[in-house]
């Protein structure tokens, strides 16, 4: 079994892969004070949760924009399941060109989001991953990695602005239909928030769409936000919650370390 994790600002997502299968799904929340040994008690834990041995855990693929949490992961892992992790970063195949200034400064999830749409959709296609933050990024029909944008994420935003308006309140964001012209001070923020995301993405993408290579490319979202982020968009987007989890797999497969013969 192999074992995918994700390292983000809010969460470290986790996977259990049997092949292609997906058997377990979990998040934790970021806690930058927990030791290795906090988070291997964590991994131990999930684990038992869903049936499943740590002895059973023969590979471990991980991504991370949070590297002060980086190696602490990768020693709990070590730890509970004796396997040592690939970590995705500068020198990893990822399957498709990287065409931007520093290509080291691709971040991991995003590496396998890409390689994930690429894999499941085909080229070209647009990316969006809305958690923290809201990444869209584009890979053109040759399968060439061309850039992105990186937006505000919605719950970042309404944090900010109760945080930084005193008179505005709390308001709960939902996928539920939105008035473009709020009559309330929460509706007036769920509308900025929400539609305003949307028109975002969909400015985005239509901008994407219209580069050389980008004609006809679906759009695929995914993150934690996605569901709110993509709502009350126009074009037509496919949510795949999995993706990133999905991406490491088969960045793990290309670059599965080799078995050394006696």
């Amino acid at each position: 079994m192999l074992l995918a994790v994700d390292i983000g600002n809010s969460n470290i997502s986790l996977g259990i892969f049997n092949a292609e299968a997906l058997l377990m799904r979990a998040k934790v929340s970021v806690q930058t004070r927990r030791s290795a040994d906090e988070y291997a008690a964590v991994l131990y834990s999930l684990l038992r949760m869903h049936g499943i041995e740590p002895e059973d855990i023969g590979g471990c693929i991980l991504s991370s924009v949070v590297p002060g949490l980086t190696g602490l992961v990768e020693e709990a892992v070590r730890s509970v399941t004796g396997a040592a992790a690939v970590r995705v970063g500068p020198g990893i195949r990822t399957g498709f060109r990287i065409r931007i200034d520093d290509p080291s400064q691709l971040g991991g999830d995003l590496a396998a989001d890409a390689l994930a749409a690429l894999t499941e959709y085909g080229a070209p296609v647009v990316i969006i991953d809305a958690g923290t933050v809201t990444t869209i990024a584009a890979v053109d029909k040759e399968r060439t990695y061309l850039g992105g944008c990186i937006l505000p994420g919605l719950r970042a935003g309404a944090a900010l602005l109760q945080e930084t308006a005193a008179l505005l309140p709390s308001i709960e964001l939902t996928g539920r239909s939105e008035e473009c012209l709020g009559r309330t001070s929460a509706g007036a923020m769920r509308s900025g928030l929400l539609l305003g995301s949307a028109m975002m993405v969909d400015g985005f993408l239509d901008r994407y769409t219209a580069l050389p290579g980008m004609a006809g490319a679906k759009c695929v979202a995914t993150g934690g936000s996605a569901d709110l982020a993509t709502a009350h968009c126009r074009r037509e987007i496919i949510r795949d919650p999995d993706l990133t989890l999905k991406g490491l797999r088969y960045l793990f497969e290309a670059n599965r370390p080799k078995r050394r013969h006696p």
